[in-house]
């Protein structure tokens, strides 16, 4: 015999509870999930401020000066994740030792 589920009925709520996990996990995919373009990830300003911790006037800077690499596509500007990665690896100073 089937069972009968109703909103009052314990399954509805665990029914309810797993298409919240579903839905939560796609939303954190989605949030992740960069597209790439000629196999190359792109990062928005707002990420690229966050992984260099820079403002937004920095960012400006860095880009007028020609020291990080960007695109502009449909007027929003896009980063190169490899080419951050170059830039951060090519300026990376060591801590200077204690005396």
């Amino acid at each position: 015999m089937e069972e009968l589920i109703t909103r009052e009925s314990e399954r509805f709520s665990e029914l309810l509870s797993q298409i919240d996990k579903a839905t939560d996990g796609v939303t954190t995919v989605c949030k992740r999930h960069r597209p790439t373009l000629a196999d190359e990830r792109y990062l928005s300003g707002e990420e690229v401020m966050a992984y260099l911790h820079v403002s937004p006037r920095t960012l400006q800077t860095l880009r007028d000066n020609r020291i990080i690499a960007f695109t502009t596509i449909g007027g929003k500007i896009l980063y190169p994740e490899r080419q951050l990665q170059k830039v951060l690896y090519d300026n990376y100073r060591p801590p200077e030792e204690p005396f």
